[in-house]
């Protein structure tokens, strides 16, 4: 008996020791275990347990046999969907239900003034701010001058529209009232243009393209990046377009697959095109050269190529670290630092390890830069110097406090807010260590707006949390989307632009929630 109840206390104690440690498999441990535990315990049974053995082991064929009818019956009626969230644990639906894009009917734009209008006269809008590009001006998700109100007990949002969306995680990029994203419609993986005002849809740019990725689901993934009236776009598929902001129309396209020479990234390419200058960089390959690619912006014509070491799912960035511009890349295997007119390497951290890094490179003070990631890998705060012609990297900490998965932390004086674990999470920037952790929202995003949080739970609802050191304190929160939502919220002045997979939400986060809607789909 002694042994029965080491087999029945498998499952608990293992449940117990993912939970404690936090392991970044944790949720498939409190599935699996279980499993295990009842087959260990089936094993003992038949094995060593009470009874007569041809007794036993006629009990056991019968459990075997009645296991497999329920399996046989479950792969009958179901069909696979992705995954039910970050946790990658299986999403199952009914073989009968319909395709997450079977009801999504082809882009068709509408007649706007908009459309042609160059001038800028019809795309203003009052309290309109540009947000041209991922996570906002300067890619690190924070809006220090913001002078939103976030008492949406007293005042909530006014919805002005909202309406179905073809599937994808991108997020959008707004000029004026032109708000641009990516999705996948049926076999077409779409550039589309709404006005932010109504969401009529201005234009759509298709490419015959479509990613599925089992756990990571269908439909492009980055989000555009919008300069001088051109769109660069990156699509789930290698696809690089630069498009007219105004028409849609195509300028010039390149597809970089093939250069991606058989590592194409298992998850897609999720990485936004990064304008420098007069080039787009973009990353390439997984595990495999090249790393960065760069391109003239006015013609799309090859500039350089980083071989490296291959890339990852985090965007590269345009910083100023120890008074030197550089693009900053986290790749596969290292994070480098990389002169943006050539290419060329200025400094590498080596980071080895299998999972994918996702979160942006964030600069602390002048020659900081924090890196942070899930899958266990943990966060690192470097101190990157150059001393004459060289450059240093020193490791000044290394911690497991905070575990971006999908998401990027944001910065606030001497702490870093971010989801660890799809916990939202404060850590000290001098030591690494954690000041508070606490509000389950999954893998969801957040911006960080004047002195608050606005975190998109993976659910689909907003919540607002102070960001305060010192304590947690969430002020509100409201459901706005019915299903997983992985896309990192726009906020384009007063205007709040949120979607998912399925549906795309604009509100105005001036008005009162008594205003009349301007549209409604």
């Amino acid at each position: 008996m002694i042994s029965g109840g080491l087999c029945a206390a498998v499952a608990p104690l293992w449940m117990f020791y993912a939970w404690y440690s936090e392991d970044f498999a944790r949720y498939w441990v409190y599935l699996v275990a279980p499993v295990i535990g009842g087959l260990l315990m089936m094993l003992w049974y038949v094995l060593i347990g009470p009874g007569a053995w041809r007794l036993r082991l006629k009990r056991f064929v019968m459990m075997v046999v009645v296991l497999g009818l329920i399996t046989g019956l479950f792969v009958g009626l179901t069909r696979y969907e992705g995954s039910t969230g970050g946790t990658s644990l299986p999403k199952f639906v009914w073989r009968w239900a319909p395709e997450i894009d079977a009801e999504i009917t082809a882009a068709k734009p509408v007649a706007s003034d908009l459309m042609g209008d160059k001038s800028g006269a019809l795309s203003f809008a009052e309290g309109v701010v540009d947000s041209p590009q991922f996570l906002g001006t300067s890619r690190d998700g924070v809006w220090t001058d913001s002078q939103l109100s976030f008492d949406w007990k007293k005042q909530s949002p006014r919805e002005l529209w909202r309406q179905p969306i073809g599937a994808g995680w991108s997020s959008f990029a707004v000029v004026g009232r032109r708000a641009v994203t990516q999705e996948q419609r049926r076999e077409d993986e779409l550039v589309t243009c709404y006005d932010l005002l109504t969401g009529d849809l201005l234009w759509a740019h298709s490419d015959r393209a479509r990613l599925e990725s089992g756990m990571g689901g269908l439909g492009p993934r980055a989000t555009p990046t919008i300069v001088a009236e051109r769109v660069y776009v990156f699509g789930g598929t290698g696809i690089l377009n630069c498009l007219d902001l105004s028409s849609g129309k195509l300028i010039w396209s390149r597809d970089l697959g093939p250069q991606m020479k058989g590592h194409f990234p298992d998850w897609g390419k999720s990485t936004s095109p990064l304008a420098v200058d007069d080039l787009i960089v973009v990353s390439g390959a997984e595990n495999a050269a090249p790393t960065l690619l760069a391109f003239d912006s006015l013609t799309g014509k090859p500039a350089w190529v980083y071989e490296g070491r291959g890339a990852s799912y985090s965007s590269p960035r345009l910083l100023e670290v120890d008074g030197v511009r550089q693009i900053v890349s986290i790749n596969g295997k290292d994070a480098t630092g990389h002169d943006p007119a050539t290419g060329k390497q200025l400094w590498s951290f080596d980071w080895p390890g299998k999972y994918p890094k996702v979160a942006q490179p964030l600069l602390v003070g002048t020659d900081q830069i924090l890196l942070t990631a899930g899958y266990g890998a943990g966060s690192f705060l470097l101190k990157v110097k150059q001393q004459a012609e060289a450059w240093s990297v020193e490791k000044i900490w290394q911690s497991k406090k905070m575990k971006t998965k999908f998401s990027s932390v944001v910065i606030r004086g001497d702490y870093a807010y971010g989801l660890d674990g799809g916990i939202m999470a404060c850590i000290d920037l001098k030591s690494g260590k954690k000041v508070w952790k606490g509000g389950r929202y999954g893998f969801g995003q957040q911006l960080l707006v004047g002195d608050k949080l606005l975190v998109q739970t993976e659910k689909g609802a907003i919540a607002i949390v102070k960001a305060d050191p010192a304590e947690y304190e969430e002020l509100f929160q409201m459901q706005v989307l019915d299903h997983m939502t992985w896309n990192t919220p726009t906020l384009a002045g007063r205007y709040l632009l949120v979607r998912n997979d399925r549906e795309v939400v604009c509100y105005d986060l001036a008005q009162s929630a008594g205003a009349v809607k301007v549209s409604e789909r």
